[in-house]
């Protein structure tokens, strides 16, 4: 799951993959409009959905995993 995470964030940032692994807890890695884009991915890619609370609460890369595995 977190390969495919890192897979769509890079791809829609931009960012290489390495510095995403490396940049896990960090925040203010993506604008808010690539922020809408990465969760439309998520959400299609592994079938799930997220509240508008929740979308505001996933700010780093390791919170956008805890919300993946508190939905499957």
């Amino acid at each position: 799951m977190e390969e495919k995470v890192i897979n769509i964030i890079s791809s829609i940032t931009k960012i290489k993959e390495v510095e995403l692994k490396n940049s896990l807890d960090k925040e203010n890695l993506w604008n808010s409009l690539n922020r809408v884009e990465i969760i439309i991915a998520i959400e299609d890619e592994f079938d799930i959905s997220f509240s508008q609370e929740e979308i505001s609460e996933m700010k780093t890369i390791s919170q956008i995993y805890e919300a993946i595995k508190g939905k499957m």
